[in-house]
C-alpha cells in the first residue's frame, strides 16, 4: 500500500492513484433521491407520508453523494465536489429534520405555522445556494445549466408552498423535480456511455465558446 509522505500535498498523493470519475455516482444519487421525493410531492398513488424517502435521503442522496464529492475533489474537479458535497449535505440534513428520533418536527407540534416558516427559511437559503452554483456552472454544458435551473425552480416553489401553506405549489415543485431528475440521469448516462463501453454515446451540448470543450465530459454536476 502506498503511504502518503507528510511532505506531500493531497494533490500529489491523489496523482499517485488511478481514480475513476465519481460524477455519474453523484448524479444518480441526486437524481434518484430527487425523483422519489418529487413523486411524493405530487402525491402519486395518494401517498402523503414521506417517511419512506428518508432512507434514500440520508444514505444514497446524502452519504453516497458526499463521498462522490470528496472523490471529485481528489480528482481536481472543484465545481463537482462543491455541488455534490453541498447537495449531499442538504439531503442528510433535510432527511434528519423529518427523522422521528430527531424530535425536530415534534418540537413544533403546537405551532404548525412556525414549522412551515422555519422549513421555508431553511429552503430559501438553499435556493440562494443553488443560484450561486448555477452561476458557477454557466460555462459548462447546457445539461448542467438546465439541471441546476430546474433544481432552483423546485426550491422556489417549495419556498412558496411553505410560506403560504398551499400544497398546490408543492405539487408544481414535484413535477419540476421529476424533470430535474431526468436531466441528472441523462447527464450521468452521458458520462457512462463512452465509445469504449457502449454502442452509442449521448450528446452533452457544451456551451459555445467554451475553451474546455474537449474536457467537458469530465465537468458534470449535481
Amino acid at each position: 500500500m502506498v503511504l502518503m509522505n507528510r511532505s506531500k500535498s493531497i494533490d500529489e498523493y491523489c496523482k499517485q492513484r488511478e481514480i475513476g470519475d465519481p460524477t455519474p455516482i453523484g448524479l444518480f444519487a441526486f437524481g434518484t433521491t430527487q425523483i422519489i421525493y418529487a413523486l411524493y410531492l405530487i402525491q402519486i398513488a395518494n401517498i402523503t407520508n414521506h417517511q419512506i424517502a428518508l432512507g434514500s435521503a440520508l444514505f444514497y442522496g446524502g452519504c453516497i453523494q458526499v463521498l462522490s464529492g470528496v472523490c471529485a475533489l481528489c480528482s481536481g474537479k472543484t465545481l463537482n465536489a462543491t455541488i455534490f458535497c453541498s447537495y449531499g449535505g442538504f439531503w442528510i440534513s433535510f432527511g434528519f429534520i423529518y427523522l422521528p428520533s430527531s424530535g425536530i418536527i415534534d418540537s413544533f407540534k403546537n405551532d404548525q405555522v412556525m414549522l412551515r416558516n422555519a422549513i421555508g427559511i431553511y429552503l430559501t437559503v438553499w435556493t440562494f445556494v443553488t443560484l450561486l452554483l448555477l452561476i458557477a456552472s454557466l460555462r459548462t454544458t447546457i445539461l448542467d445549466i438546465l439541471t441546476l435551473s430546474l433544481v432552483l425552480i423546485v426550491f422556489i416553489f417549495l419556498d412558496i408552498a411553505n410560506f403560504t401553506g398551499q400544497d398546490f405549489f408543492s405539487r408544481i415543485g414535484g413535477y419540476v423535480g421529476v424533470l430535474a431528475s431526468f436531466t441528472a440521469w441523462y447527464t450521468a448516462m452521458a458520462q457512462l456511455l463512452t465509445k469504449e463501453t457502449s454502442y452509442f454515446i449521448l450528446p452533452t451540448f457544451p456551451v459555445a465558446n467554451n475553451k474546455n470543450v474537449d474536457n467537458i465530459r469530465s465537468s458534470r454536476i449535481v
